[in-house]
């Protein structure tokens, strides 16, 4: 049974999504929400919604304001940024693999 992404997206909490803006070869500019799926001290992985499933980390420097926002294209940073956060889901006593986004996302090619 298919969840209505609208709905799921209002009962998340804001800490666990982000809108992610691409911009195309045309100059136009289209926004898709991504899920956080998984979270260490520093970084969070996120996957976004589109069809074509695309994962962003946004990692804070320490001592640096910005966050560096990045397009992870090589599937081994991804693994090893849920390895990071802790195959178990947990790091450092906090949530790591966000389970209830990951069922989401299996329940909603």
């Amino acid at each position: 049974m298919s969840i209505d992404t609208y709905s799921f997206l209002q009962h998340t909490t804001e800490a666990e999504k982000t809108t992610v803006y691409l911009h195309t070869d045309d100059d136009t500019v289209t926004s898709c929400e991504a899920l956080l799926i998984a979270q260490t001290k520093y970084q969070k992985l996120f996957i976004t919604l589109e069809p074509k499933r695309r994962y962003l980390a946004h990692t804070q420097v320490p001592g640096e304001e910005e966050l560096e926002i990045d397009f992870l294209r090589d599937y081994e940073e991804v693994e090893a940024l849920m390895e990071d956060a802790g195959l178990d889901g947990i790091y450092d006593g906090e949530q790591g693999i966000l389970y209830h986004n990951l069922l989401f996302l299996l329940m909603n090619p």
